[in-house]
């Protein structure tokens, strides 16, 4: 009995022992935690400064338009422009807002990349009339009178044809669906050796065209269109959506025929792919100032009915804008929204 005393005794003793150890311990932690969250409420860390590898980089070059006349309300849900999250952080009594910029991949030259694309070429039967344009650039045709022009670098082509020459058919089979068209044009990329990840297929659009007095037009129905446009969309980078120079077009749109051997009648591919091993961040204005550039008319407007005068502004974001073959880095610009209104801002401080 004395035995089991002793070792009740015991027992109560350990357990008294760590329950004051796990007090301590808690307190400990209620100490520490409780200096960390007061040194950050009474001498927050600054933000880290944007890198800015790359030096001072070209401005966002937008295609000339005429001047707009519009004024602009903000009508978002909550009456403000928002605070740009992941991108600005308040300190210092301000907002320090920046963004990763990235350069556009650039494929090395090679001896052997004319060699290469007639190499390709040749398995879609583009084997005739090679002609040699720039440095770059040739062009070939089938025996069909189709003619391919391709930058044997970069891979961006064009495909050229008499098409509207032809007597228009009903667009039928697979490529009058988007799952079909995009299956038809990846699969030519494929054997063009072209990279295709970062293409999308649920934001790519899929338009119906028909030919009226030598001009293609919109057809309002599958019924009557003898034509399908695909646009191919890149998938969004860091979190942000790729935007062109065009609203609802893409740097990377085909014309397809459906009752043909040859179903891609006319494209143009202009894909230009980031580097995710090459990045930098940089500086970006907030919302508030890129919303002064937008009423000073510093922005590409797409605007459906030029009438209206008084723009609601309905929500506002970041993105990332691709141009042409002359830009070298994906630079972000905000992205003011209204009813049958988008404009493009460069968001860029340097």
């Amino acid at each position: 009995m004395a035995h089991l005393a002793q070792v009740a005794s015991e027992v109560r003793i350990g357990l008294k022992l760590l329950a004051v150890s796990l007090f301590v311990v808690a307190i400990l932690f209620i100490f520490f935690k409780g200096g960390e969250i007061a040194k950050n409420l009474f001498f927050p860390t600054p933000p880290a400064p944007p890198e800015e590898k790359f030096g001072k980089l070209p401005e966002v070059i937008f295609p000339a338009q005429d001047s707009q006349n519009f004024e602009y309300r903000i009508n978002t849900l909550t009456g403000k422009l928002p605070i740009f999250s992941g991108a600005c952080i308040f300190f210092d009594e301000k907002y320090h807002c920046q963004m990763k910029v990235y350069k556009v991949k650039k494929k090395e030259p090679s001896l052997v990349a004319l060699k290469s694309a007639r190499d390709k070429l040749k398995l879609l039967d583009f084997t005739e009339n090679e002609t040699r344009l720039s440095e770059e650039e040739y062009q070939w045709s089938n025996p069909s009178g189709q003619a391919i022009r391709i930058n044997v670098l970069t891979g961006n082509f064009k495909i050229l044809s008499n098409f509207l020459s032809e007597p228009p058919q009903p667009l039928i089979g697979d490529v009058a669906r988007k799952e079909g068209a995009f299956e038809l044009v990846s699969k030519l990329l494929e054997n063009l050796d072209l990279e295709t990840e970062d293409l999308d297929q649920e934001t790519s659009t899929l338009a119906y065209l028909k030919l009226e007095n030598g001009t293609l037009i919109k057809a309002q129905s599958l019924n009557e269109a003898s034509f399908a446009r695909l646009d191919l969309f890149q998938k969004n980078l860091d979190g942000h959506k790729v935007y062109y120079p065009e609203f609802t077009e893409s740097l990377m749109h085909f014309l397809i025929k459906g009752s043909s051997s040859l179903p891609i009648v006319n494209a143009s591919f202009s894909h230009f792919i980031a580097d995710s091993s090459s990045f930098s961040t940089y500086p970006i204005k907030t919302a508030e100032a890129a919303f002064e550039d937008l009423k000073q008319g510093k922005a590409l407007v797409f605007a459906n009915d030029k009438n209206v005068k008084l723009i609601d502004i309905i929500d506002v974001s970041l993105g990332y804008y691709i141009g042409d073959e002359n830009q070298q880095y994906f630079l972000p610009i905000a992205v003011f929204k209204g009813k049958g209104f988008t404009a493009y801002v460069n968001v860029l401080i340097q």
